[in-house]
């Protein structure tokens, strides 16, 4: 006889359906808002709100500071190249800029956050520290990198404002090269050879007194090459040498005849100066600004000058000492020894030669004390302070020679 106990197996209940786990939420997704500039709501993302949890937790809630780490990080994890770093630092320099707009500080994030600040405070150390987050999670600041729209604007930005476009003419130049796929290093021949063949078109126009398109000409040209250097083995430096005697041209072409504005020219010259990157222009550039008139040469000092910053800003640090280098360069050549002393100090000791060309041009005017004074203000901790002092120990002997092996 069965037991009061016993139960039919066909009378059990039946189990409760599992809800579905509901996934995280992605980086770019609203987390929450805040008031912002003129009480408008301002809309955070997860993004925004991981950023502001471990600057506050780790860095009292310092983004620069934390960017700082982040770089310091960059340089010894194998997680981390430089992609990766900018990309999350574009954000990071993003988010910045909207607290200040919105002037909201990382606190007030972190205080409205409530219990995300717990819950997400794993993730937050996850993306920002630890592995940079996949393509799926990437905010509009992570895909529109400054470095890629800065680098562009370098090459072609400033040519709807020349007396006649570059464009077209890089349009013809590039069509003459194979674009995808590599070319070799006995291939290299060919390739400065054709390049050589456009310098010559260049001759002829300015033979022709076609100085505005000579100009656009070779200005397209200049682009062209860097285009075809990127994907060429140049070991033999021909399309270097090649871009010497262009370049050159380039910059002995009669800007009056042309009809270009200095502030077209010279800011597009210097963009190009500092982006490129494959050392083409530094033996002809040297003493170009020598030659510059004064106005030309405060052109030059007024773009240089925030550019310096902006870079920095963007957290462009090549670019923005390249962007130093240059601005001392134009302020030796130009003689402008009153602002020598500033710049040595903001150059510090962390590259020596543009430090030696501001003693140097000091020296050949015969203003030893304005040497000294550089030196003093550069000597700062820096990866080129004991070579430095040494040559400041020999000019403090009387002795000078900007020769570094002496």
């Amino acid at each position: 006889m069965p037991t009061g106990n016993h139960r039919n197996p066909t009378s059990r209940p039946a189990k409760k359906p599992m809800t579905p786990k509901k996934p995280p939420p992605l980086g770019t997704d609203v987390a929450f808002a805040v008031p912002g500039g003129g009480g408008k709501p301002w809309n955070l993302t997860y993004w925004d709100v991981w950023f502001a949890l471990v600057a506050e937790a780790d860095f009292g809630g310092s983004l620069d500071c934390l960017a700082a780490r982040m770089k310091e990080k960059n340089r010894r994890d194998v997680y981390w190249d430089r992609d990766s770093l900018e990309r999350t630092l574009a954000h990071l320099r993003d988010f910045q800029r909207r607290l200040l707009e919105a002037n909201v500080s990382v606190t007030d994030v972190v205080s409205k956050a409530g219990d995300l600040a717990r819950s997400e405070a794993r993730r937050a150390r996850n993306y920002i520290l630890e592995k940079p987050a996949g393509e799926r999670e990437w905010s509009d600041a992570i895909r529109h990198l400054p470095r890629r729209w800065r680098y562009a604007q370098a090459l072609r930005g400033h040519w709807p404002r020349f007396p006649v476009s570059p464009e077209p003419y890089a349009e013809k130049m590039r069509s003459r090269f194979k674009m995808n796929g590599f070319y070799t290093e006995g291939q290299s021949f060919k390739v400065a050879r054709r390049l050589d063949g456009f310098v010559e078109r260049a001759r002829k126009l300015l033979a022709a007194d076609r100085y505005d398109r000579a100009q656009a000409f070779l200005r397209a040209w200049m682009t062209v090459v860097i285009d075809v250097i990127e994907m060429t083995d140049d070991s033999c430096g021909c399309i270097g040498d090649s871009f010497g005697e262009g370049f050159r041209i380039y910059l002995e072409i009669d800007l009056h005849k042309t009809g270009i504005e200095d502030r077209v020219f010279f800011p597009d010259l210097l963009d190009f100066l500092i982006w490129e990157d494959y050392g083409l222009t530094d033996d002809v550039i040297e003493g170009y600004f020598r030659r510059l008139t004064p106005a030309q040469g405060d052109v030059c000092i007024e773009y240089l000058r925030p550019q310096v910053e902006e870079l920095r800003a963007d957290d462009l640090d090549y670019q923005s000492e390249g962007a130093l280098t240059l601005l001392g360069q134009v302020v030796a050549e130009q003689a402008r020894f009153d602002q020598f002393t500033e710049l040595a100090r903001q150059m510090g000791s962390r590259e020596w030669r543009r430090i030696v060309r501001l003693v140097d041009r000091a020296m050949k005017k015969r203003k030893r004390a304005l040497a000294m004074e550089v030196f003093e203000a550069a000597l700062t901790p820096g990866c080129h302070s004991d070579f430095l002092n040494k040559k400041y120990q020999q000019l403090k002997l009387g002795k000078w020679d900007p020769d570094p092996r002496k």
